[in-house]
């Protein structure tokens, strides 16, 4: 099974936390997080192997290298990938218009390395990370499902929008894991459960805070 490396180029937010943890989840014992501050180390390691020199700069042999750019020409397919090839991502939290950061930060600094996509969708960092697992297990790309810009409920009146795309499996999205109950707590929401009448009552008359 090849490498996954996260080129990290985010603060640690939640968001990124959770996204970065799918992924560990998917690629184990084999993912990499490079350009990591000294202050992050030791969280990041919880998740994988933890370098401090950004991979632009290591004297990898880069015609083993394959970077994921959303601007690539050719895409990833399971013949490009062997036991030893190192799969690279941006740790880049997407914007609802791509604005190119992975050819900014980590393409054109790579001379010699091949450069795949994997589709015109931009993917969140766990859900590329995915992408590139079941290609390095012999699916391929136009076999891949997924949903683009999904829209998820968080109750029975409100719902949001996920502006990328999301794989699925087996017919089920593969959103990140605790992304939800982020976003709803995001937005105000709170179990009514563990709030008792007497602390609502102090919230209304303004003695409190929930």
């Amino acid at each position: 099974m090849p490498y996954l490396i996260i080129e990290h180029l985010e603060e640690i937010s939640e968001w990124l936390w959770l996204e970065y943890k799918h992924v560990s989840e998917w690629w184990k014992d084999k993912l990499i997080f490079t350009n990591v501050r000294e202050d992050e180390r030791e969280k990041l390691a919880k998740l994988g192997s933890v370098l401090t020199e950004s991979v632009t700069k290591f004297p990898f042999d880069r015609s083993k290298i394959i970077v994921l750019d959303l601007q690539a020409e050719e895409e990833l397919k399971p013949e490009d990938i062997e036991e030893d090839t190192i799969i690279v991502v941006g740790g880049i939290l997407g914007d609802a218009v791509p604005r190119g950061r992975t050819k900014e930060f980590i393409t054109s600094k790579m001379e010699g390395v091949k450069v795949r996509h994997i589709g015109k969708p931009q993917y969140s960092i766990d859900g590329a990370s995915i992408v590139a697992k079941l290609i390095a297990e012999g699916k391929r790309l136009e076999e891949i499902e997924y949903k683009e810009n999904p829209t998820i409920k968080l109750d029975e009146f409100s719902e949001i929008t996920l502006h990328y795309a999301v794989p699925k499996l087996n017919g089920k999205l593969l959103l990140t894991p605790g992304l939800i109950e982020l976003q709803k707590r995001e937005l105000g929401y709170f179990d009514e459960e563990e709030i008792s009448d007497e602390e609502l009552e102090e919230f209304f008359e303004g003695k409190r805070e929930l």
